[in-house]
């Protein structure tokens, strides 16, 4: 049976986000089970802005957490000009924030992490205009019996 609602009351026709399939998840430091784990985002904050609840998938805690802003890389992207830009070679050294032009890819980017590749490389990741983020090899050594591009 509906119940009616008087005036005053507000009636939630949707939520705020539609719900796909999916479950979005960050990593975060649970503070009751002590472990960075996998939180599920439940829902906003109703009143606030950039606070959700997320729930850890260890031990189901519920946690109010500030929402991280995010900044579309793409504004930054479109202030890149080539004459600023480093042309990538997988030999050199390259450092975060620089601004790189890949020859094959026919695109410029600007580095945005350095990682680990599984078998102990050095690796950029680089946020490119047209192809957005591409994982690179900087640094290659001579050493595996082929010489460096």
């Amino acid at each position: 049976m509906a119940r009616k609602t008087t005036s005053t009351e507000k009636v939630k026709t949707s939520s705020p986000t539609p719900r796909t399939g999916r479950t979005k998840h960050i990593t975060h430091h649970c503070v009751y089970c002590g472990k960075e784990t996998k939180m599920a985002i439940v829902g906003e904050m109703e009143g606030t802005q950039n606070k959700m609840w997320y729930k850890c998938t260890r031990c189901r805690h519920m946690s109010l957490l500030q929402q991280q802003v995010k900044v579309n890389p793409n504004a930054v992207l479109a202030q890149i000009d080539l004459a600023n830009c480093i042309t990538y070679k997988p030999d050199l050294v390259y450092s975060v924030g620089q601004f790189i032009f890949h020859n094959d890819l026919k695109d410029a980017g600007r580095i945005v992490s350095k990682a680990r590749t599984s078998s102990g490389g050095d690796a950029i990741i680089v946020n490119f205009e047209r192809i957005g983020k591409k994982t690179l090899i900087e640094n290659l050594r001579g050493d595996f019996g082929f010489e460096a591009f």
